[in-house]
């Protein structure tokens, strides 16, 4: 909640500066495409002291996360994932996803509401845009490993799948995979405006690895 409410607070600050994300291009580090540049820790006058450390990715995006908790290609598909509905990419967003996850859900809206993926993810960019208008850039990643996080939180993510798709989906994924992250997370944008705003904060999602690739799920 802490770091929510800092968020918000730089968030709003930021606004009404009206210097949207305050990057300045000329500095900011080159960065090789699937790495993440060094730790920066803002000075303690700097206005952004209170967010904490971060790294810039390839794309200019600001990603704080520590790296005991979540490895690096990780955070580079999450942040790849909300990229793709920021430059209305339907198959970047599709080359995030657990392919079974694509199967399976293809053919439950297939069938049941004669449409595809496609339209699911034109669905999921338009409640975007509500907050961050039609053009807008991901700015910041936050991804935060909670107290609760279990087992049983990642089984309760999957039980709505189970029941969507009408079979075990969890254990079909767990067996098939090696690995389970319970991730919440936050995200900023830049609207068309330059102005910084609060995209989403505090979801949930839950990532599974698999021979060092990162999946989610819609």
């Amino acid at each position: 909640m802490k770091k929510l409410l800092i968020l918000i607070l730089c968030c709003c600050m930021l606004t009404a500066c009206g210097d949207g994300n305050g990057k300045n291009i000329s500095e900011m580090p080159s960065v090789a495409d699937g790495e993440t540049g060094e730790l920066i820790t803002p000075d303690e006058n700097d206005e952004e002291y209170n967010l904490g450390d971060y790294r810039y990715s390839h794309d200019g995006t600001k990603l704080y996360f520590n790296d005991d908790d979540y490895p690096k290609d990780l955070v580079l598909t999450l942040e790849k994932y909300f990229i793709a509905f920021a430059e209305n990419d339907f198959e970047k967003f599709k080359s995030c996803l657990y392919p079974l996850y694509v199967d399976e859900m293809t053919a439950f809206l297939e069938e049941n509401y004669s449409y595809g993926l496609e339209e699911s993810f034109e669905t999921q960019r338009q409640n975007l845009t509500v907050k961050a208008g039609d053009n807008f850039k991901i700015t910041r990643l936050r991804l935060e490993k909670t107290d609760d996080d279990s087992e049983k939180m990642i089984q309760d993510f999957f039980t709505s799948f189970d029941e969507t798709f009408e079979k075990n989906f969890y254990d079909t994924v767990k067996n098939d995979t090696d690995n389970f992250y319970h991730v919440t997370f936050y995200v900023m944008a830049e609207n068309s405006e330059n102005e910084e705003v609060l995209l989403l904060s505090g979801y949930e999602i839950v990532v599974a690895e698999k021979d060092g690739v990162y999946y989610t799920f819609g």
